[in-house]
Parts: structure tokens; sequence; C-alpha cells
């Protein structure tokens, strides 16, 4: 069922949209496509559009598709929710009678096929509107082979684009011998400024080169390794857009939350979602620690005290909360000082929350090569 965002609204200002031809490409020779171009309402030609590119863009331009982007771009836009945004929906290119070449531009390392929209398709947008430069105002969306594409010109040209959306995305895809989940692990000390959006269904496809679910949980579990900005949301569905498309107005709130002139951008987390006691539980090579954490709100943000149920009260060294993740530092008490091998010094939380739930790692540096990730899950204490 679509959403509210997701259908026309009454007196929401309606965006144009181009339907044009790609047939002169320099990059990927003798090849032609279909792009479109979404305008909102709300262009006024002086100040630089945000945008977004949507690979295999007709499944996501249509206002009865299982997306319709448009439609929900133009309600978020009108309310303030999203900042004033260009669209542009590419398609796969084609040689001779039929000869598809999506495989050819998605299933890369992404250099090429963002060379071929910086300097072709964006360009030739970019001459009839104003754009903005700037990374942070760009996000890049797509869905199966086209997720992994829309991460891979992210990863490989974070210049370009810092917002990235993977519908049921091919993750189990091997470029250049490796998975792009190794590769965000190694940038752990070196993140690249990306948010990234993850979704998909527990009845994915299952193919030779592994499991499309399995695929994205690991690129899940590889991002939360290298602490980056993510969310994913895994449902029941299969190899379609339609629960990217219920979730795509709120995909499109989280994505854009914080751009300068957004709606709510500049109010500060609201501390009291995570203030109380927190029963914590992390497991350290089969070693159970139990905690408990009370959260109280101060002038700058929050403070906190820990109790350890082996080694009594810790001492806290920091705490953080952006409105979405909790973390926190601790000395290492003693019966985590051998957590492995090394001696670490700090214990450090980085935890989700989900209602009345936190779900995320305990994380200590052993080595300056090596460092471990424990799981952590938290409840509310309620009195």
């Amino acid at each position: 069922m679509a959403s509210v965002e997701s259908t026309r609204g009454e007196g929401v200002p309606q965006g144009k949209v181009e339907h044009r031809s790609w047939n002169s490409s320099s990059i990927y020779p003798e090849t032609r496509r279909e792009y479109s171009v979404y305008v909102p309402a709300r262009y006024d030609g002086i100040e630089p559009a945000c945008l977004m590119v949507f690979q295999d863009g007709g499944g996501y331009l249509h206002d009865e598709g299982q997306v319709r982007a448009p439609v929900v771009m133009d309600n978020l836009i009108h309310s303030g929710e999203m900042p004033v945004t260009i669209g542009i929906f590419v398609n796969p290119g084609t040689r001779g009678e039929a000869e598809s070449t999506r495989a050819l531009e998605y299933v890369a390392n992404g250099e090429t096929y963002a060379k071929f929209l910086e300097q072709e398709i964006i360009a030739a947008v970019s001459r009839e509107y104003r754009i903005t430069d700037n990374p942070v105002g760009r996000c890049i969306c797509g869905m199966s082979d086209g997720g992994l594409a829309a991460f891979a010109v992210a990863w490989e040209r974070p210049d370009l684009f810092n917002k990235v959306i993977c519908h049921i995305a091919s993750f189990v895809r091997l470029i250049d011998g490796e998975g792009y989940p190794h590769k965000v692990r190694q940038s752990r000390r070196n993140p690249k400024p990306l948010r990234v959006f993850l979704q998909d269904g527990r009845n994915e496809l299952d193919i030779e080169e592994g499991d499309w679910t399995l695929g994205n949980i690991t690129m899940a579990a590889a991002l939360q390794y290298g602490r980056y900005e993510h969310r994913f949301e895994l449902g029941d569905g299969g190899h379609d857009l339609k629960h990217g498309g219920e979730l795509f107005p709120d995909t499109l709130r989280w994505m854009w939350r914080d751009f300068p002139g957004v709606k709510g951008a500049g109010d500060a987390p609201d501390c009291s979602l995570v203030t109380g006691q927190w029963r914590v539980r992390s497991n350290g090579f089969g070693m159970i620690s139990d905690d408990l954490l009370t959260l109280t709100e101060t002038d700058g943000g929050l403070a906190a005290t820990l109790h350890n149920d082996a080694d009594g009260d810790l001492t806290v060294t920091g705490v953080r909360f952006n409105g979405e993740i909790l973390s926190y530092d601790y000395v290492t008490p003693p019966s985590q000082k051998y957590w492995g091998k090394g001696n670490p010094e700090l214990m450090t939380t980085w935890l989700r929350l989900s209602d009345d739930r936190l779900d995320g790692v305990m994380s200590c540096q052993f080595t300056e090569e090596t460092s471990y990730d424990f799981k952590v899950n938290g409840l509310r204490v309620w009195e």
C-alpha cells in the first residue's frame, strides 16, 4: 500500500519530468540509452539544486510504480523535509539491436561508470540547470546490480556523491577479486565520508555467487565495523522494489535530515530518547559481561555512569548521542582486560537505538593493526 507521501498531495506543486536520449557516449562507445530529468517546482535557477541520480531509472520514475520517486520528492520538498533536488533517472545502455550493456556498466569497480555520469549525463543536465558541486548535496540510488553500481560509484568517487541508497543490491558480486564489504572493513581507520541506506528481503535471490540476503547482511555488518553512518532495513520480501518503495519517503527523510535548510536540520539530538537505565550485555569469547548503564541529561548533552556486575563501578570517559547512535568509552575493567591478545586501556561501545533496545558492538584496539568488536545488546529498565 502506497504511503501518503507516495501519492499526489492536494495543493503540492508538481515538478516536471523531461524524457531524453543519450546516443553519443565516448566512455561507452556505440551505446544508446534513455534517461529522464525531474525538476522540482521550487527550482528557481538561482540557488544550485541538490542532486539524486537513479540507476535503472525507469523503475523509480512512474507515478504508479513501486517507488514513485518524483511524487515522493514533490511531497517532501513541499513539506521542507528534503532540499530542492533535481533527479536524473538513467537507464542502462544498449548496443546493436538489443545487446544490453547493463552488466558492463553496473558490475564493475565504479570508476568508469562514475566518469560516465560526471562527464556526460550530469554535465549535460548541468548545462541547463544549476546543480551543486558539493558531494554532501548529492545522492546516488539504485536497485539490484544498479544498487551495487550506486555504492561502487560513491565508494570510488566520494568527491561526487556522499549519500547512497541501495535497494536489493547484489553485494555478492566480486569486483577486482574481492567484494565491497571487505573493502569497507579495510577502511576502518580511514573511513570515507559516506551515508548509506540498505534495503533487502529475506526471500531474495540465491545464485552461484552467493545469497543476496546474506550479501546485504554482510555489507551492513561491514559498515558497522567501519563505523559508517548507515541504516539497514531487512523485510520479508523478495527481489523487487515493493519494500524499498514503502520505505522511500522515510529513506529520503533520513538521508537529508541534517542538510542546511531542511526542517529540523539544526535541532539538537533529543537526549530524552536514551536517558534512564539500561541493562547492557556484551559477549567476549564466551565471557559474558553485564552492566547497568545510567544516562542523565546535562546542559551539554549526556552524562553516564556504568556499573559492572563483576567489577563494580567503571570509569566512563566519554558519551555521545547523535539521535540514532549512542556510544560511550570506559576504562577497561579487570574482567575484560585480556579479552583476546593485548592489553587495551579503553573499551568503546557503538549502539543503535531502536525503541527500547540498543544493539551494536563493544570495541577495543589490541595492537596498532588489530582490533576486535564484540556483540552488545541492551534493554531499557522500566521502574
